[in-house]
């Protein structure tokens, strides 16, 4: 779908028409869908497009199963992303479990051995698998609750800013 912009001060409209082919799987899954209202289908539009959606409007496609997330970062609900064969996409976007990305981790450190492990070498091997919807902070700061929670179990330890593998002599 295109979007308007609509200026207030002026009589005038925009119109952004973008250069990418529709996603028919997406477009039939609408069409055919007559829960949907028109205001439904330009909601997930811009969901899609990763524009803010009036909160109201997104409580009701939460509690409808459309979308999922916390405002203003909502997306497209597992439900849809499967309909819409969208489901790299959305798993991208979530990112995966944090039990997977804890695993991940410690793995790496365990692999690093007797070699040090600094957070930025960490951060880079998880940059695809960490959710994209997150800022660099955020997945920075859950990167950081992981090592803490590995420390605190007794799995690794720091020394000097570096991870080690408390097996590591």
């Amino acid at each position: 779908m295109p979007d308007y912009e609509i200026d207030n001060d002026k009589p005038q409209v925009a119109v952004r028409i973008y250069g990418t082919s529709i996603d028919e799987r997406y477009t039939n899954m609408l069409k055919n869908n007559n829960s949907l209202t028109l205001w439904d289908c330009i909601s997930l539009d811009a969901i899609q497009k990763g524009h803010r959606i009036d909160g109201t409007v997104a409580q009701d496609m939460i509690q409808r199963g459309l979308i999922e997330g916390e405002a203003p970062t909502y997306r497209i609900s597992l439900t849809v992303a499967k309909k819409t064969k969208q489901l790299s996409g959305y798993t991208r976007v979530v990112g995966l479990e944090r039990d997977k990305i804890k695993h991940m981790v410690l793995q790496y450190i365990q692999n690093a051995g007797s070699d040090e492990a600094k957070r930025s070498d960490i951060m880079e091997y998880l940059a695809g698998t960490l959710p994209s919807r997150n800022t660099p902070e955020q997945n920075g700061q859950m990167v950081g609750n992981i090592l803490k929670e590995l420390a605190s179990e007794g799995k690794i330890q720091s020394v000097k800013q570096r991870w080690y593998d408390m097996k590591i002599e």
